[in-house]
């Protein structure tokens, strides 16, 4: 079994700590919102919490669209506001919303491409005028891959619950509190490795300042140290002795097995 896996399905009360978190919880009351959009159908029925999590990132985007559809269509119709009054009008209804800033634009959307965006954000008005009003009522051909468009962009904001940890070129690590895990992520926004902490032989773990006890394992992983990163977790009581025992027992099983069917070819 591959290490991440081992690590997930040791981890201490997995399965309880995704069924009794915020995000779970989220996640089943709205997933609805993803009705009708081919290219996140693979994320409505999910018991992966990462998947769990990039899919509460999309149904943020959807509730944001709803809540900004509302404002421009009540500024625009339903009221008799001057042309002056409609965008204080509806910047007022975009506060507390989440969002993506890219440099002077923000990305209120992210299921849209930056031009939408734009119209999002600043030119409300052309949203009620051909090609772009069909954006109000169906906008299911419109959405783009948003991890893919804005990549690390998109975990490090409001639309998640991330904290985030390191950010190189090619990868971002991010922690999230809710599952005790540190994930690795790749610049198209997917899912490059994960370590789940806090395995079922740890009596009682310390999950104190939990942020500067995973820089050690983060720096080792980073730098392909995979020795580092056992001793990085144990060190910090992270991961049990008897845990890496076992998972170093059976890599040296799995390796002298491959030398025994080299050595016979």
């Amino acid at each position: 079994m591959h290490l991440y896996d081992k690590l997930v399905k040791n981890q201490k009360h997995h399965k309880r700590m995704l069924r009794d978190s915020e995000e779970f919880q989220f996640y089943v009351a709205n997933r609805n919102l993803l009705n009708g959009l081919d290219i996140y159908k693979a994320l409505i029925n999910s018991l992966n919490e990462f998947d769990i999590i990039r899919a509460n990132i999309v149904i943020r985007a959807i509730q944001n669209k709803k809540a900004l559809d509302e404002a421009i269509l009540y500024a625009f119709k339903g009221s008799k506001m001057k042309t002056e009054e409609v965008s204080d009008f509806i910047h007022e209804r975009m506060v507390g919303l989440p969002y993506i800033q890219e440099g002077d634009l923000k990305i209120y959307v992210p299921i849209f491409n930056r031009s939408v965006n734009e119209l999002y954000y600043r030119d409300f008005g052309k949203l009620l005028s051909k090609p772009y009003s069909t954006l109000i009522e169906d906008f299911s051909s419109s959405c783009i891959d948003c991890f893919e468009m804005y990549g690390f962009s998109l975990y490090d904001s409001l639309f998640s619950k991330y904290i985030v940890i390191k950010k190189t070129e090619k990868t971002l690590v991010l922690y999230h509190f809710d599952f005790s895990t540190i994930y690795f992520v790749d610049d198209q926004g997917r899912l490059e490795a994960k370590l789940a902490l806090f395995d079922k032989y740890m009596h009682r773990p310390v999950k104190n300042h939990i942020i500067d006890r995973i820089g050690s394992v983060v720096d080792a992983y980073l730098n392909d140290d995979r020795e580092g990163m056992y001793q990085a977790l144990v060190n910090n009581n992270l991961i049990s002795k008897k845990l890496i025992f076992k998972i170093k027992h059976e890599e040296f099983k799995f390796k002298r097995k491959l030398q025994r069917k080299a050595d016979r070819a």
